[in-house]
This record gives C-alpha cells, structure tokens and sequence, in this order.
C-alpha cells in the first residue's frame, strides 16, 4: 500500500540521545537552587518515569517535587533560575542531526504528512514551537501532554487518528527502545529502525534493535528512497 504519512521518534533519530547529557544537568540544577548535589541528583533520577508519563505538567512542578523529597526550600527566584536553567540545557540538545531538516522537508514537499511521537518529559512541548523542528510536523504527541507513552499501542493509535492516516499507511522510524517497533507494527504501522550508536550504553532498553529483523535504514536520507520504492 503507499504509504501517506511518516511518524518519527524523536531522541536517537532526528536529534541525538539526550539521556546523558540531561544526566548531566543535575548537579547544575542543585546548584542553581542552592540544594545538597547528591540527594538532589538521587531524587531526580528516580522521577524520571514520571517527567515522562505526564504526572508534572510543568518544569516547575518536577523541580519542586525533587526540592520537597529531600526537605529542601527554594526561593521563587532559585526555582525560576532553575526551571531556565533546565530550559536551555534541554534546548541545547535538540539541534536536528544533519540530514534531518532537509529529509522532513523533502517528505513534507512531496505531500507525505508528517507526525512526530515522542516519550519525554515537559521540557519538550513547551520549547517545540522554538526549534526547527516546529513548522515541519503536522502533528506532535508528547508522552508528556497526553499522559501516555510507548510502547502502549494507544499512543501510535492516537498519533494517525490525530494525522487523520491509516496507520497501514504509515510508516513509523526510531531507534527501537523499549520495543517500539514492534508496539508499532501491532498497530499496523510499518516500522523502519534507525540504530542509535549510543544503544551499546543501554542494551536492555535497546534490545529490539538489536534483534530487528525488519527494515533498516542508516541515515534519514535513506526513507526517501524506501518511500519511492513503495510508491511502484
């Protein structure tokens, strides 16, 4: 069937993994509010889960639970000093991987639409509009926003409801954490592996990549020509 929509992930394929350098962002958080590092970081890292299912719908809010676990008091002033602290570090890491733009624009110029689906937390949503990714996606379904997250087959439902496409007519690239591809494919999207070099790091998360079986490309570039040859 020719395929009418493309539905990216987000860390790992358009722009590069952020796991580690967000990781990085604690002790500077603590610093900014004036926080014990170490108890901070802890907390922080344990959270994670819930930045990403939608349980804070702030920057805010994820801080402050952090500072109130470990029995620390902010200032407002320290706390929004913090939440743009987390801010620009995160906005740092969604530059576009060199072929991205060109590749979605490329799509978006020969009448595929385009939707994006991404497990993370609030950070995200609220910068989208501000990188260059923000006019090139006709739809975005943030883990986040809609308090959902793959590989739940619901949040794929959801995105080619919202991008109004079959999902047999869609094709769906990542870098297969957490069985996404396989949660995609059950759906009735047609999933296509991207690998993510930093995978080696986190080989349980990564798993499904490992094993894939399916279509493969190695550069974005390369869904052009996967798409074209559909189309025959």
């Amino acid at each position: 069937m020719k395929m009418k929509a493309v539905i990216f992930d987000l860390f790992g394929t358009l722009v590069e993994d952020l796991t580690f350098s967000i990781g990085k962002t604690t002790p500077t958080l603590a610093e900014v509010l004036d926080v014990p590092q170490e108890s901070f970081a802890q907390i922080w890292r344990e959270t994670s889960d819930l930045r990403v299912n939608g349980t804070f719908q702030t920057v805010e809010e994820s801080i402050l639970h952090v500072c109130e676990a470990i029995g620390a008091r902010v200032t407002p002033q320290k706390l929004e000093g913090a939440v743009q602290t987390r801010l620009q570090q995160i906005k740092g890491g969604l530059e576009p991987k060199p072929d991205a733009i060109a590749t979605l624009t490329r799509l978006k110029q020969s009448g595929y639409r385009l939707g994006l689906l991404s497990n993370c937390s609030i950070e995200i949503p609220t910068l989208w509009a501000e990188t260059e990714f923000g006019h090139l996606f006709d739809t975005t379904v943030f883990s986040s926003r809609e308090c959902l997250k793959k590989p739940d087959p619901a949040i794929f439902r959801l995105a080619c409801e919202r991008l109004g496409v079959a999902p047999k007519a869609c094709l769906y690239v990542a870098d297969g954490e957490n069985y996404e591809l396989a949660a995609a494919a059950s759906v009735g999207l047609h999933p296509l592996l991207i690998p993510n070099h930093l995978a080696r790091r986190r080989p349980k998360l990564f798993r499904e990549a490992e094993q894939w079986q399916g279509d493969k490309v190695y550069d974005l570039t390369e869904i052009i020509t996967i798409l074209n040859e559909r189309s025959h």
